[in-house]
């Protein structure tokens, strides 16, 4: 689905108060001058900053550094999550299929 400059502005309507709208804009356009996904980068740095202006600079320099990685985290935000009781319990079934004793803090 490609993303437009309406659904950029549509979220940062939705996202910030009225006063910071522009400077959040001016923000967002420092990033992905010729990217051809500009605009799904910058819902997900919207999206990911949750209203903060100091997070949505955070995440921008992310995206600046890779793209890819801000688009999983909002785009596949269970996925993303580092430790989850379904990975865990993953990674035990992996260790008792492979026959190995898992590490202890894996048992809690």
């Amino acid at each position: 689905m490609a993303h437009t400059r309406d659904d950029v502005l549509a979220l940062v309507r939705a996202t910030f108060p009225d006063a910071r709208w522009r400077d959040v804009l001016d923000i967002l356009d420092t990033y992905g001058v010729e990217s051809f996904e500009r605009e799904r980068v910058q819902l997900a740095v919207v999206q990911l900053s949750e209203g903060s202006e100091p997070r949505l600079r955070e995440f921008l320099a992310v995206a600046k550094r890779d793209y890819r990685d801000v688009l999983f985290w909002a785009e596949y935000p269970g996925e993303a999550r580092i430790d989850t009781p379904e990975k865990r319990q993953a990674v035990r079934e992996l260790f008792k299929k492979l026959g190995i004793d898992p590490p202890a803090g894996l048992l809690e």
